[in-house]
């Protein structure tokens, strides 16, 4: 199959700067319908801070869309138009410095991106939590546009800290936790009745 031309849309910005560290993987991308237009959103995270570039392909590897090396940030979101597309099957791939992939497979009909089951959406907000030194970084994806409240509560439930997060389309956030002692505690990323709880230790 030959994909036809495509059309990147816009770039979208990232809220904050992030200082992402190497955790347990080296990043993420997805793919996503974005709300209810037919435009797609991909958004990449490289947790190593290399050089990288996003990648689209066909199924039978004919590049689409190249970013060109994305430097000094750890995140990429953009929103594509993709009614030039074939119907078919496309990778958006993330191409770090040292040579590794990450891939997210996704399905184009009638030049939009087909919606993922409920099972594979059901990860909102995409967030990343982690601390490193004195400082807890919070990172996420808020595809709806939610309202979100960050808790971070110690080991007996306690809620130390809270405040409310911006209603942006990506956010990243820096907290100075220095005075709290070592141990573990919990943050809580909170909408409506909807709770994400992420096991942090300092």
């Amino acid at each position: 199959m030959k994909a036809k031309k495509i059309l990147s849309v816009v770039a979208l910005a990232v809220t904050l700067a992030v200082m992402a560290t190497p955790v347990s993987a080296k990043g993420k991308i997805k793919v996503y319908p974005y709300l209810r237009t037919d435009l797609a959103l991909i958004t990449a995270l490289n947790e190593e801070m290399n050089d990288f570039a996003i990648e689209i392909r066909t199924s039978n590897g004919d590049l689409v869309y190249n970013s060109g090396k994305v430097s000094n940030s750890a995140r990429f979101n953009k929103l594509f138009d993709f009614s030039e597309l074939s119907d078919g099957k496309y990778f958006a791939v993330l191409k770090s410095k040292d040579k590794t992939f990450l891939k997210d497979e996704f399905i184009v009909e009638d030049g939009k991106v087909v919606v993922k089951t409920l099972g594979e959406e059901a990860e909102a907000p995409l967030a990343k939590v982690w601390t490193k030194s004195d400082f807890l970084f919070v990172s996420y994806l808020n595809k709806s546009f939610d309202s979100y409240t960050l808790k971070l509560k110690d080991e007996k439930g306690n809620v130390l800290f809270e405040t409310s997060l911006p209603k942006d389309l990506t956010y990243s956030g820096k907290f100075d936790v220095s005075a709290l002692p070592n141990g573990t505690y919990y943050v809580s990323l909170v909408s409506g009745e909807n709770e994400s709880s992420y096991a942090i230790r300092k």
